[in-house]
């Protein structure tokens, strides 16, 4: 399964799912924290496509937002 080769599982969760608003100063570093170690992941397009699937609402899911994976299944994000 593709989940055994994630990088995530080496971090702590709560990497992957900040409290922050993604616009907000301190949101946008913990965003991108967890987008940078998602963007190095082997597996980062399955793990994207799982959430879309499934309709994961929330945290960071094959290196896109909350915001972004709804613009993706709105159409208005490729």
């Amino acid at each position: 399964m593709w989940r055994n080769y994630a990088l995530c599982q080496d971090y702590d969760p709560e990497i992957f799912f900040p409290i922050s608003d993604e616009d907000s100063i301190i949101g946008s570093f913990q965003w991108s924290r967890a987008k940078r170690i998602c963007a190095a992941c082997p597996v980062q397009q399955e793990c994207l496509n799982h959430a879309l699937r499934t309709k994961q609402r929330f945290g960071v899911w094959g290196g896109r937002t909350e915001s972004e994976r709804r613009a993706i299944l709105s159409g208005l994000l490729v």
